[in-house]
């Protein structure tokens, strides 16, 4: 029984410090957002480490090395960006335009509020394509997937071929993307509300031209169908 007791006092010692290590660990990634937001996407760990309040080295306490506090800011934009973008991907009901609009609109709303750190993910995902770069491309499969499975119900209810669902998403998701990369730098171009119109009228030109090439034509501004629960 005393051994019992001795090693369940253990395991408590190590679930407790388990748990400061990855609240320390946290508290750096928020401090690395935050010297992004102050510095730009050129900012350094020592940039970072005066933002922690802490000494260079000491950063390295909580990371493997550079390339692993870079990984945990690029989860840190994952996460942002997909509770960001989850009430738009659980939409349901309006029009073809709207649906689209949202999309459109939230993800450049995030994007002009994260630029730095978006620019600072991108940047990492060029020269770590193993490490980042293959997160990178992870989130945006993720975002596909759930907008093709959008389009999938969609054109299930309209009697039309699922297959060009997957396809479709991915180019889509290419679009926004780029376009938005663009516009990001040079803004002056367009203000945000005209870039927006732009793109949903973009993106609804694409999906237009696949539901009339397949003999349906409908309405953006008509409610969409609806889906089966």
């Amino acid at each position: 029984m005393p051994e019992q007791h001795k090693a369940g006092s253990g395991d408590g010692r190590a679930a407790r410090w388990a748990g400061q290590r990855s609240k320390r660990r946290a508290e750096m990634v928020d401090a690395a957002v935050a010297a992004i937001s102050v510095h730009g996407p050129g900012v350094s760990t020592g940039q970072i480490a005066a933002q922690a309040g802490v000494p260079r080295p000491r950063l390295y306490r909580h990371f493997d090395d550079a390339d692993d506090l870079y990984r945990a800011v690029a989860r840190r934009a994952a996460d942002l960006l997909s509770t960001s973008m989850s009430p738009v991907l659980e939409y349901r009901g309006g029009t073809a335009w709207e649906l689209i609009e949202t999309g459109v609109r939230t993800f450049v709303i995030w994007l002009s509020e994260h630029t730095d750190l978006y620019r600072y993910v991108m940047h990492r995902a060029v020269q770590d394509t193993e490490g980042v770069g293959a997160m990178v491309t992870d989130i945006r499969a993720a975002l596909a997937a759930r907008i093709s499975e959008i389009l999938r119900a969609y054109l299930n209810v309209l009697g039309l071929d699922t297959r060009i669902a997957d396809p479709a998403a991915f180019g889509l998701i290419g679009l926004v993307e780029s376009a938005a990369r663009r516009w990001m730098n040079e803004p002056n171009a367009l203000s945000r509300e005209e870039f927006i119109h732009t793109v949903t009228g973009w993106v609804w030109g694409v999906v237009h031209h696949t539901l009339r090439d397949a003999g349906v034509e409908l309405d953006p501004h008509e409610p969409l169908p609806s889906l089966p629960d």
